[in-house]
């Protein structure tokens, strides 16, 4: 929802919808966090189209399994590594538009 129902900017990985000239897309952010430990995902890039979400996700699904330590969360590997890991994987994969 563009009116941030979701709380895309508090998920470890948000989703939040867009319209760009009368067409669907996606902007994803990285690192939303709740409660104590509270902070504010980032932007990772330009947004994406939507049937190129399912191969987004599973990019960034697989960054995270690559680079995690033992016992380790999605959001404690994206702030040990950076975002850059996770930007350079998905868009390298061509699906920014």
């Amino acid at each position: 929802c563009m009116n941030a129902c979701g709380h895309h900017h508090i998920g470890h990985i948000g989703i939040l919808g867009v319209d760009k000239k009368g067409e669907e897309f996606f902007q994803v952010s990285l690192g939303g966090n709740q409660g104590k430990d509270a902070s504010l995902g980032a932007i990772l890039g330009p947004s994406f189209r939507r049937e190129d979400m399912p191969d987004v996700i599973e990019t960034l699904l697989r960054v995270y399994l690559d680079h995690r330590l033992e016992e380790e969360t999605f959001l404690q590997t994206l702030r040990r590594i950076g975002m850059q890991p996770f930007k350079e994987r998905v868009y390298d994969n061509g699906n920014a538009r």
